[in-house]
């Protein structure tokens, strides 16, 4: 209780409270915990992401950042943004709780009933988030969809599962076989160092599997380095954790979070667009590793010029302001009318 005065929180409704969350948060892990070596480049690739993010992204969301133990230089660079208003929540883990550590505490606190993912070193393309949450709409039974093609999905334990259950649905067309376009795999294939003749040597019998309902495509299969998923279906998902060692596939990341989705019997899809590309650590070629782009709407590795987007960070803080003032004006005319 407090000596003097009112708490000025006492004096907002429920309802005001819950106007204040977006429907979608957005989340991030970053850990760079240096600036040399591996990590030479990983600061350029993540305002790289923060700007593409902005950019392409026209659907309203919070932004959620868990900084995993990362240098001073980046966290002085979280930090500005969060004054910005750019980011609307930061989380500063002195500790390294490795991916999964991170991604449990993001999707038990994000607040939104859609809650997005993305590795710090992802670029987002126009439409991005539009297509992920119309295909979860059109396909209800999927958990999780990751915002490009991912090829090859029958040969996982993802589509063993449900290929046969799709194709129970009447109102499902199934198609298999090699469906997705090459620029598509082998633009990803270059964001992880490898390539397109290196990927179909490794799969020589894939198959994709591409479902599609009511005009909207989708494939099959997932990934974890980005995605957007219903909040809904994290019940009896979390805590996120290792307790067998089966299950320790990777000390990095392993697929914790689907294997428990798949128990649950949630599809994970992809979508049937390129919408979000890979950066990995080192400074990406936009322009030839995703050569179908518009010419003229990448300028200098950027879908536009690095002034629409500082324009676009300065009308976020302005937003932040206005709403500051209009919270100061709202106690002020509380405090008037009833203290």
């Amino acid at each position: 209780m407090p000596r003097v005065g009112r708490h000025p929180l006492k004096q907002k409704s429920l309802k005001e409270f819950q106007s204040t969350k977006k429907n979608i948060t957005m989340t991030t892990i970053v850990f760079i915990p240096t600036m040399d070596g591996y990590w030479k480049g990983s600061l350029d690739n993540l305002k790289l992401f923060f700007e593409s993010l902005l950019i392409s992204t026209r659907v309203d969301f919070d932004l959620m950042v868990f900084d995993n133990g990362s240098c001073k230089a980046v966290i002085d660079y979280l930090i500005e943004l969060k004054e910005k208003g750019v980011i609307h929540y930061l989380i500063l883990s002195k500790n390294n709780l490795r991916k999964i550590g991170a991604l449990s505490y993001l999707l038990n606190s994000a607040p939104g009933s859609y809650i997005s993912y993305a590795d710090s070193d992802v670029y987002f393309l126009p439409g991005w988030l539009e297509e992920s949450l119309i295909s979860l709409k059109t396909f209800p039974e999927a958990a999780k969809i990751t915002a490009l093609p991912i090829a090859g999905g029958d040969t996982t334990k993802i589509s063993k599962i449900f290929f046969e259950e799709a194709n129970q649905y009447a109102n499902i067309k199934v198609e298999t076989g090699k469906i997705i376009h090459d620029k598509y795999i082998n633009a990803h294939a270059l964001s992880i160092g490898k390539s397109l003749d290196q990927f179909n040597i490794d799969n020589p019998d894939r198959k994709d599997i591409k479902l599609t309902r009511n005009g909207k495509s989708v494939f099959l299969s997932s990934a974890d380095f980005q995605f957007t998923i219903r909040k809904s279906s994290l019940k009896n998902i979390l805590p996120l954790g290792i307790s067998d060692e089966k299950d320790y596939y990777d000390p990095i990341y392993s697929p914790v979070l689907e294997n428990k989705l798949i128990k649950n019997n949630w599809w994970l899809i992809s979508t049937d667009k390129y919408l979000v590309h890979h950066l990995g650590n080192n400074y990406p070629n936009l322009k030839n590793e995703l050569p179908w782009i518009e010419k003229g709407l990448l300028s200098n590795n950027r879908l536009y010029s690095k002034k629409t987007f500082e324009n676009k960070k300065s009308r976020l803080a302005q937003s932040t302001r206005i709403r500051r003032v209009l919270k100061k004006v709202n106690t002020w005319t509380y405090k008037k009318l009833y203290d």
